[in-house]
């Protein structure tokens, strides 16, 4: 079942069903506890960026969900996001700025999603840009070998 259709079905399964917290509605559906994670394919992918990109509160949510993993780092708090959102076996299709002919990671919605996590984070919120980009591109260079790795 692809990403497309267990969206659709959390969809039915929680038509109609939503709970207030603070001042916003919150859809369970709009929950990343509901969605399959980590992320394994290019077309999961794609369509979890254009849920990201076109549901506002889809990405509040997430940003929010994600900024309560920590980390005793910046590059500690990244690391556990990359992981828990993405498996290397996608990762290795993707490059921060889409060289070596990978796939453009840089531009993604959930990208900005990252940095806004890490940002709501009060010990880092005057970390630069530059920084958290310098990690995810490690992150993403080390996914074939984390790979390479496990088959050992």
């Amino acid at each position: 079942m692809d990403l497309c259709q267990r969206f659709e079905s959390f969809e039915t399964r929680f038509d109609g069903v939503s709970y207030t917290s603070g001042i916003n509605q919150i859809s369970p559906l709009n929950n990343v506890i509901y969605c399959p994670l980590p992320i394994d394919n290019i077309t999961d992918l794609e369509t979890f960026n254009d849920k990201i990109a076109g549901d506002s509160t889809f990405q509040i949510n997430l940003t929010n969900q994600l900024s309560y993993i920590g980390g005793k780092h910046t590059k500690a708090m990244i690391k556990r996001i990359m992981n828990k959102l993405f498996a290397d076996d996608l990762l290795k299709h993707y490059s921060y700025s889409g060289s070596k002919g990978k796939a453009k990671f840089g531009n993604l919605a959930v990208c900005s999603v990252i940095f806004d996590a890490v940002k709501q984070q009060p010990k880092f919120k005057n970390v630069s840009q530059c920084e958290m980009e310098e990690v995810i591109k490690y992150v993403l260079a080390q996914a074939s070998f984390n790979i390479k790795r496990l088959e050992k």
